[in-house]
């Protein structure tokens, strides 16, 4: 008797409070198969969370989110979240050094905009691996 395994696509949580820039990731992300959360706060990518299956292998994070929010806050809320250390990335076109040296300082790799999508596809490749 042999058992059938279905594999199941990495999960990406994205958290952009851009909507046009959140449903793009979304579209580019579930074209190359994987699952993804798209939201547009903490909050949102917590509840969304909650209510799906499995862990995230990847966070992608906006660095500057509305009401004074970082995308630092949201991987750390995740992160807290989930139990373990995900994979975090943020996203800026901020070159201001200061919260630059604080995202470096966490260990968090920063893309800058326009992302380059082989270069996002790289990245998720070697990080949650192909899906």
């Amino acid at each position: 008797m042999t058992a059938d395994y279905v594999r199941v696509a990495p999960l990406i949580v994205v958290v952009e409070d851009e909507a046009i820039v959140l449903a793009g990731y979304q579209m580019l992300f579930e074209s190359w198969g994987y699952r993804v959360i798209a939201a547009i706060s903490a909050d949102d990518a917590l509840r969304q969370l909650d209510e799906s299956e499995g862990r995230p292998g990847l966070i992608l994070a906006d660095l500057r989110l509305r009401d004074g929010c970082t995308g630092t806050d949201a991987i750390a809320r995740v992160r807290a979240v989930c139990g373990i250390d995900v994979p975090g990335v943020l996203v800026t076109g901020d070159t201001a050094g200061e919260r630059l040296n604080q995202a470096a300082a966490l260990g968090l790799p920063i893309l800058h905009k326009p992302v380059n999508g082989r270069h996002l596809q790289d990245l998720l490749q070697r990080t949650v691996g192909p899906a």
